[in-house]
């Protein structure tokens, strides 16, 4: 009794925040007192002071106090109101009433971020996801992508794919490639058909993550990188398999993309109308030479001499980059008398110097060689020189009997070759040849060469 009339003494003098506070004490957990409280605090227009102290649990109060309090919040304070969202656990009061009271104030002022953002939370302590996450993406919230994840809204998603791509696109498709199980590769291309710089973005980082999941999206690729990103389009054209050449080369002889062009022609065997196009379009002779190269076939080093022949700037290039994959003086010869040709001297120069460089590289290359046969040569000799075991298991390769005889008083005579072959003396064929030494049949018969010398056993 004195502590209530303690409190209605400071409600009295105008000191609601300390009356409220000191009903934590006096109150205690007497649910009835603390509504008698409220009520009170409630005719005096002072809710709000109390609400900053209401029991949350042991003991809770009726969900109609709590909603009580909510409305007077959002009535006059909406960052208040959402605050107390924040802080109360959800089932103090019936969702289902606010829910639809934020929804009444939201018909007055739909654009209001804190009410409907505060709506999204509600929405998610009701397990009514779906319209949570609509919200969040209108809001573009930051933890938007943390809400699917945590409740598994992939099914939510499947028409809002737009919404998440303009929100934040990398992070969209990082996650639709990750769970590609709970929404289709398919399903995504198709959302996205009416945004084409975001079905690229998406098929761009399939590809780079495996270039044949998205395999029949790459022919639409082409016409996405020659619109979207085209520093991309020629590392597509080379990595994927299963795009289709002549679309390809359809799309970029109509954008007028020559290196794109180059390439196309020639991976489809048409290498003289790549180089045509270099040397033409281009006018890069360096690339020429370095195409030429890459393809090692002599008609286009013909084509590329015969282009050049009339330009002093190609013929100074070819002179400077040739030397080591076609003769200069094919070239030199075709060169017309008294044409002035820049830093003719220097390309000169280098030719001899090329050519002297490939010389003592082929000397050095014999040297090399004729060490490293004569060092086998050695190792060769030795191996064959060690001694060869010999045992009851051991077969003449003539006869196929026991090498050795069964009775070991008896005499024997035994020829050993060093390709292993073993014969009973009496068993090797009359050699024909006036020189002495003799050669295992069976690696002559087989061209392996010849034996070298034998090993010949006796007792």
């Amino acid at each position: 009794d004195i502590g209530l009339a303690y409190i209605n003494h400071l409600v009295e003098k105008g000191e609601y925040d300390l009356a409220a506070r000191k009903c934590q004490k006096i109150l205690g957990k007497n649910t009835e007192l603390w509504e008698f409280e409220v009520y009170k605090f409630k005719e005096i227009g002072q809710l709000k002071a109390i609400s900053r102290y209401l029991p949350r649990r042991d003991p809770v109060l009726k969900p109609l106090i709590y909603e009580m309090v909510l409305h007077e919040f959002l009535e006059s304070d909406y960052e208040g109101f959402a605050t107390l969202i924040k802080e109360w656990p959800g089932d103090l009061y019936n969702n289902t009433i606010i829910v639809q009271a934020v929804v009444d104030h939201l018909k007055k002022d739909p654009q209001n971020r804190t009410l409907l953002q505060t709506l999204a939370e509600l929405y998610t302590y009701d397990q009514r996801y779906g319209r949570a996450l609509e919200i969040y993406l209108t809001l573009r919230h930051k933890d938007v992508f943390q809400l699917i994840h945590k409740h598994n809204l992939f099914s939510s998603i499947r028409d809002k794919i737009v919404l998440l791509m303009d929100f934040d696109s990398e992070k969209a498709v990082d996650m639709l490639l990750d769970n590609e199980d709970k929404i289709s590769i398919d399903r995504v291309v198709e959302e996205l058909e009416n945004r084409p710089e975001l079905q690229h973005v998406y098929l761009h980082k399939l590809f780079k993550r495996d270039h044949h999941k998205g395999q029949r999206y790459h022919e639409k690729q082409i016409s996405l990188y020659a619109e979207y990103d085209r520093p991309n389009l020629l590392p597509f054209l080379r990595d994927s398999t299963h795009c289709p050449l002549e679309k390809a080369l359809e799309i970029c002889q109509e954008r007028n993309f020559v290196e794109e062009t180059v390439y196309l022609l020639s991976r489809m065997g048409n290498s003289r109308s790549a180089l045509k196009m270099i040397m033409e379009e281009l006018q890069d002779v360096d690339k020429a030479i370095e195409f030429a190269k890459e393809q090692d076939d002599g008609e286009l080093w013909e084509d590329l001499i015969l282009y050049s022949i009339d330009k002093p700037p190609f013929i100074t290039g070819l002179l400077n980059n040739i030397g080591t994959h076609v003769d200069p003086i094919l070239l030199i010869h075709r060169i017309k008398e008294g044409m002035e040709i820049p830093n003719l001297r220097d390309s000169l120069v280098k030719i001899l110097q090329d050519y002297n460089l490939q010389i003592l590289l082929r000397e050095g290359c014999k040297k090399i060689l004729v060490a490293d046969s004569l060092s086998l040569l050695k190792k060769m000799h030795r191996t064959q020189m060690k001694g060869v075991l010999v045992d009851e298991e051991n077969i003449c390769e003539s006869c196929l009997s026991p090498i050795l005889p069964s009775d070991a008083s008896k005499t024997f005579s035994v020829v050993v070759f060093h390709c292993r072959h073993m014969f009973h003396r009496e068993c090797l064929p009359v050699s024909n040849t006036v020189s002495s030494v003799q050669f295992c049949n069976i690696c002559s018969a087989k061209h392996r060469g010849p034996g070298s010398a034998v090993l010949e056993m006796k007792k």
